[in-house]
């Protein structure tokens, strides 16, 4: 029997996947002003690449406004996608809810860490994505014995 999970922690995953609709959105509507913390924060200890991201002409910048803009419809698609399992799903104990959010949340995780790993980013910008990893592990750390009770040791 399903068990209902806490409204806080799906209202939790809501807040997160929240947060990032609204960070897509602004890669897509207003690249430019989003390009520049981005790149400050991924290269700010390497002048060469971020002046290739700030410090751009017509083409280029135009090019890195177009990958922005991918990039924001993706993160936005995937943010909208978690909100709603969060929303019902997630809330009513439903497992596959719980699965597909820690599925998710732990591909982008891995990839985003190894792609930065061998693109050579480093310092802040090689782990920047590990506030959110862990913002997103909360509640799934909290909820795990709702999702998988049979999982849980018997004490009696």
């Amino acid at each position: 029997m399903q068990k209902s999970v806490p409204i806080l922690w799906s209202n939790w995953i809501k807040f997160l996947s929240f947060f990032l609709i609204v960070y897509g959105l602004a890669m897509v509507f207003v690249p430019n002003v989003m390009r520049i913390p981005v790149a400050t924060m991924l290269y700010g200890n390497n002048e060469s690449f971020r002046s290739a991201f700030v410090s751009t002409s017509e083409p280029i910048s135009t090019f890195l406004n177009v990958l922005s803009g991918l990039l924001g419809t993706v993160t936005t698609g995937w943010a909208i996608q978690m909100a709603w399992i969060a929303h019902k799903p997630f809330r009513n104990g439903e497992s596959w809810a719980w699965n597909a959010v820690t599925t998710s949340v732990s591909i982008w995780a891995i990839l985003e860490f190894y792609y930065k790993l061998i693109e050579g980013i480093n310092g802040i910008g090689l782990f920047a994505h590990f506030g959110l990893l862990i913002a997103f592990v909360i509640p799934l750390l909290a909820t795990y014995r709702y999702f998988h009770p049979s999982a849980m040791i018997n004490h009696n």
